[in-house]
């Protein structure tokens, strides 16, 4: 029976994907791998040979998990791996007292160790312990800092999917950095999700979210701050969904270093220094689609970079733009391949040379198509340069129900009621929907239902 039941609790896997809890109620010298105020297993005496931690005294290792979502971790007070003091338990013997981890442990001679139980944010414990897959949940808003809250050290893979940074269901954690540091950097590492947060930086400079690779998503972030610029894209693809992005010093989203796909959709940019989205890619591939972009003190969105083949383009597709500073949309390069449909341009530009929507270097026409459109001046200084408008377009009014306080809803008496692509392509009793990314929920004869609910 004692063969029996040593095979049973020698466990191995390869499997990954585990969750690490952050709370401020946890304690630094618990592993966070499990949701609970303290660690359930703890000792004094760990000693390491290899991957393997013999552990003093003699822990119940049978909870002990090796694979999958609770998968068990471990921390040892007294390891020397850069930015690991966690390591996920991938086996144990729980007749000798031992438990194997997929990282070697260094420095260790005898250490304070603890197994489950969730932990404070301290980066140097858990940055490195992250692999693709893994997920962190911050239960609730830690303590401000004065440094980058998290700097990426590894990455995730299309095999095991992305790392994940999620503030728990039901809350918003806040990570409000008090000086000029980033508040969380990619420090070039690829495929992660980042996702129900409140992000502030209350410095003088510096950017919100930077330096992540391929496979950024950003998701539900509310960014209420910053010295400089809110999201900025790194190389490879990313999507920013879904989240309110304001009052920063610069632009709101930078697209600054690819020319692959990027999707900024279902967003409210507003009230930040410049613009609200800034691409100056030689060649873009963009997706802006039922974002809100108001009253940035520059563009709404300013592609400004100089394109090198007409392969690439931007689709801007169902989003009001109201109110900024400079044009609504501002193309400086004849080549870039720009497609409109469906958006509401109101009162932008507020300056002689600026206009609602602008053409800088040739007809939008060239390159590009549009249709289904309000440009409308309102309290702008100049309408149109360089694009001219179709049987689809309208130059009057939309007719938002209280632009003043953020309503973008369309009224029953404006241009945008009902008159939007693609209710005039598929015809019958689908009708027509509204412009913009606000559908009225019964439109008179038009379709309601839309992307953003009124």
């Amino acid at each position: 029976m004692r063969w029996i039941a040593l095979a049973l609790c020698l466990v191995s896997t390869a499997s990954v994907a585990g969750t690490l809890y952050v709370d401020t109620g946890g304690a630094t010298t618990n592993s966070g791998s499990t949701d609970q105020n303290s660690a359930n297993l703890t000792g004094t005496a760990a000693s390491v040979a290899g991957s393997v931690v013999t552990l003093d005294g003699s822990p119940d290792l049978s909870g002990v998990v090796t694979s999958g979502d609770a998968q068990s971790t471990i921390y040892i007070n007294d390891a020397t791996n850069s930015n690991q003091k966690i390591f996920w338990i991938t086996a144990f013997d729980d007749t000798l007292n031992t438990v194997t981890v997929s990282v070697a442990p260094t420095g260790v001679t005898s250490s304070s160790w603890a197994i489950g139980g969730r932990m404070v944010w301290t980066q140097a414990n858990f940055e490195a312990a992250l692999r693709a897959g893994d997920t962190v949940i911050v239960n609730n808003s830690p303590a401000a800092s004065t440094v980058t809250y998290l700097t990426a050290r590894t990455g995730g893979d299309s095999a095991s999917g992305p790392i994940t940074l999620r503030g728990k269901t039901g809350v918003r954690p806040v990570f409000n950095v008090t000086n000029t540091s980033i508040v969380l950097t990619g420090n070039s590492q690829a495929n992660w999700t980042i996702e129900n947060l409140e992000l502030d930086q209350d410095g003088a400079s510096g950017d919100v979210i930077s330096g992540f690779s391929g496979g950024q998503k950003f998701r539900n972030l509310k960014i209420v701050d910053g010295g400089a610029a809110g999201i900025v894209l790194g190389t490879g693809s990313a999507i920013v969904e879904a989240c309110e992005i304001t009052g920063l010093a610069t632009n709101g989203v930078v697209h600054t270093a690819s020319t692959n796909p990027q999707l900024i959709i279902g967003n409210y940019i507003h009230d930040n220094g410049t613009n609200g989205i800034n691409n100056n890619i030689a060649g873009p591939t963009s997706v802006i689609a039922f974002n809100i972009i108001d009253s940035n003190a520059g563009r709404g969105i300013y592609l400004n970079g100089a394109t090198t083949t007409f392969g690439h383009f931007v689709h801007v597709v169902g989003n009001t733009i109201y109110g900024n500073g400079d044009s609504g949309i501002e193309v400086t390069d004849a080549d870039t391949n720009v497609t409109l449909i469906n958006n509401i341009f109101e009162a932008n530009g507020n300056a002689a040379g600026e206009y609602n929507v602008e053409w800088v270097a040739g007809a939008a026409e060239l390159t590009g198509r549009h249709f289904n459109n309000v440009f409308y001046l309102g309290a702008g200084s100049n309408n149109l340069l360089n694009l001219t408008t179709n049987s689809t377009e309208s130059t009057a009014d939309p007719g938002f129900t209280d632009k003043a306080n953020g309503n973008f809803a369309v009224s029953a008496t404006g241009s945008a009621k009902a008159t939007g692509y693609p209710g005039v392509f598929l015809g019958g009793p689908t009708g027509y929907m509204d412009m913009g990314p606000v559908q009225r929920q019964e439109p008179a004869g038009g379709s309601g239902g839309g992307i953003i609910g009124d």
